[in-house]
């Protein structure tokens, strides 16, 4: 875009003639350009386009231009220029970055005027104002080469990106510099401009080239931006978009409508729609769901007019919310929680000044028996049954009556109480015939009654005849009472009694009845139960509750194997006897019994109080002993045992026996030590 002038916003096509009279100085610049390269004898700017002068180009009109960085192919770099300035940012969506090598003035640098240029055209880019690049017929990703000349040709590289994304309402907002952008539909988010394209490698990143429609109808390619999951994605405003205050139509839409307003660029980007959200229309003055009416209720909005009874806990309140007791409500004209009888419907409607009415609703009232719907529950006397003689109770309107007294109709028979329609027929006496002639519901229920409520009346129909048997049975079981039944009540009647009996007690034995205060009673006998078992490995107890109870111990008793007369005589002696588990054990420990025979050892064996009898001194166990003398007998000390006569006499004898003789001199000295 060239310096803004006094005709419009922003400039899109030069007209050289109007820039020499009514631009800036750098407007007079870019003509005092055209007018030298007129007079070299190029088709530069000056000149029209002409075949045959064509090939001299913008470029080469670029070069006679003393700007010290002009392109001598068009699409390419500038050549750098005097000192680089600040580097530059990209637009977003763009993918072109900026030469700053040249810069300020080489091509794509910030400028604010032709005169900050040096090829002395400044043109909108999406990321401000930029020094426009000459070229012939192709130009960075990004840019196209236009005429910007309107009397004559300016061929340079206009950005087809300026107004990518930005807010818009009509294709006429997006068509900046000659770049046919149009105005594409994003929904309820609202409309933004696309970007010329022929395919995605077109589009920046984020953007694929879609299919739209022009204003001729005719299907064509622009770069439309998208979200990761292919659904369109809410654009951003550019740098030029922001400084243009580009806005755009959006909607909120809910289950209830769709509200439009407007969301537009601003300092700090794109602004939320300012729609409303739209609501349940209600009465007040204002058109809730914005379907262009005002206070349009809805069909299926339903009004009520509630009763209260004037009880309850009158609790203060403002709202129903606020009473906790079940089945009531607010009354609002009282401010208190009262009883709810009922809601009810009218037809609901605003009124002037936006209240709603609720018209041709009557007031609720307790239900009375008038086939009205007095509460306005949907039911018409609910609250008045008639209860027949067996006890089933029926609704208004529902059948009657029993045996003689069927057929009737529940009705009302005043406001308050049902009445069975045929309950005024005469009921007779009942009989034994197998008819319901009292009108209760029982066929020969007291045709046979005898007066006494121990029996059961029995009516046989078939033949007409009653039966009496005893029905009512009082054996509680107990032997301390005598059980009877009395015939005006049919209860049982208990009295004392006199016998034996079980006091619960399994410790106690001889329990019997008592009579107390004319009741019979069990009582617990003087003897106590005995729960010896005669087993010396348990205690014996006895539990109040389980009777006997036999815990084993860990007692022990004498035991001896033999004769009990050789007990504790010669090497014989009693062991003893382990209880285990309540058991005793067969193992007798401990016992020495008898031996078969008497060994010659100095014992009585045998245990007949008899020592070594039988036995010879013929055989005899000589000792040579050493340390033995000393009481101290070790692996080393060396024993010989020598025995005269036979094997067998050996056996008998051995070291310490009184056939066990010691010689040498430590058995003279035992001998005198005494040891």
């Amino acid at each position: 875009m060239l310096t803004r002038c006094a005709w419009g916003p922003f400039v899109t096509v030069l007209a050289l003639g109007a820039l020499l009279g009514a631009c800036s100085d750098g407007d007079e610049a870019v003509a005092s350009q055209a007018d030298a390269a007129t007079d070299s004898g190029g088709g530069g700017v000056g000149d029209g386009l002409v075949e045959d002068t064509a090939d001299a180009g913008v470029a080469d009109a670029a070069d006679t231009a003393d700007t010290g960085g002009g392109s001598d192919v068009a699409g390419t770099d500038a050549d750098p220029g005097t000192d680089a300035g600040p580097e530059e940012t990209e637009t977003v969506g763009s993918d072109v970055e900026a030469d700053v090598s040249g810069c300020p003035g080489g091509d794509n640098c910030a400028c604010a005027t032709n005169n900050d240029c040096q090829s002395k055209v400044c043109l909108d880019t999406p990321n401000g104002m930029r020094c426009a690049q000459p070229c012939t017929d192709t130009c960075s990703p990004g840019f196209a080469c236009k005429n910007i000349g309107d009397q004559k040709p300016l061929f340079f590289c206009v950005s087809t990106l300026i107004s990518l994304c930005s807010p818009c309402k009509f294709h006429s907002d997006c068509q900046v510099q000659g770049v046919p952008s149009l105005c594409l539909d994003y929904g309820t988010d609202g409309k933004f401009c696309g970007a010329p394209c022929a395919g995605d490698a077109d589009c920046p990143s984020g953007y694929a080239c879609s299919d739209a429609q022009d204003g001729a109808g005719a299907t064509v390619k622009q770069c439309k931006r998208t979200s990761p999951g292919g659904q369109p994605a809410v654009c951003e405003c550019s740098a030029w978009a922001k400084s243009q205050g580009l806005e755009t139509d959006c909607a909120i839409t809910n289950e209830f409508g769709t509200c439009k307003a407007s969301r537009k660029c601003g300092d700090a980007g794109l602004g939320g729609c300012a729609a409303k959200a739209p609501a349940s229309e209600v009465c007040n003055l204002q058109d809730d769901n914005c379907d262009g009416d005002t206070d349009d209720l809805p069909v299926e909005l339903k009004c009520t007019v509630k009763g209260y009874l004037d009880a309850g806990s009158l609790v203060d309140c403002k709202s129903d919310a606020e009473c906790k007791t079940a089945g009531e409500g607010c009354e609002l004209a009282s401010g208190k929680c009262k009883t709810l009888i009922g809601a009810c419907p009218g037809k609901p409607s605003c009124s002037a000044d936006g209240k709603l009415e609720c018209k041709d609703a009557k007031t609720p009232a307790v239900e009375a028996c008038n086939g009205e719907d007095d509460d306005c529950d949907g039911v018409k006397d609910e609250l008045f049954v008639y209860k027949g003689p067996d006890g089933v109770e029926a609704g208004i309107g529902a059948t009657c009556g029993a045996g003689a007294c069927a057929g009737g109709t529940v009705v009302c028979a005043d406001t308050k109480a049902a009445a069975c329609s045929s309950a005024d027929k005469a009921a007779a006496k009942e009989v034994c015939d197998g008819a319901d002639e009292d009108c209760n519901g029982k066929a020969d229920d007291l045709a046979c009654e005898d007066g006494n409520a121990c029996t059961k009346d029995t009516c046989d129909a078939g033949t007409k005849s009653c039966s009496n048997t005893a029905s009512v049975a009082c054996d509680d079981k107990d032997p301390c009472t005598a059980d009877s039944c009395d015939k005006a009540s049919g209860a049982c009647v208990y009295t004392g009694a006199t016998g034996s009996c079980d006091d619960g007690n399994p410790c106690t034995v001889g329990d019997a009845c008592a009579v107390v205060d004319g009741k019979g009673a069990c009582k617990a006998g003087k003897d106590v139960k005995d729960c010896d078992d005669s087993n010396p490995c348990t205690d014996d107890t006895c539990n109040v509750v389980t009777g006997c109870k036999q815990t084993p111990n860990s007692g022990q008793v004498e035991c001896f194997n033999a004769p009990a007369k050789t007990a504790g005589v010669g090497i014989c002696k009693k062991g003893k006897q382990f209880c285990q588990n309540g058991k005793m054990l067969d193992k007798c420990e401990g016992e020495v019994i008898p031996a078969k025979s008497e060994a010659c050892d100095g014992k009585d064996d045998d245990c007949d109080g008899f020592t070594d009898e039988g036995c010879t001194p013929t055989d005899v166990a000589v000792t040579f002993a050493a340390a033995k003398v000393m009481g101290k007998v070790g692996q080393n000390d060396i024993e010989m045992l020598v025995g005269r006569g036979s094997p067998a006499g050996m056996a008998k004898g051995g070291i310490g026996s009184k056939y066990d003789a010691e010689f040498g001199f430590y058995a003279w000295l035992k001998a005198l030590l005494k040891k």
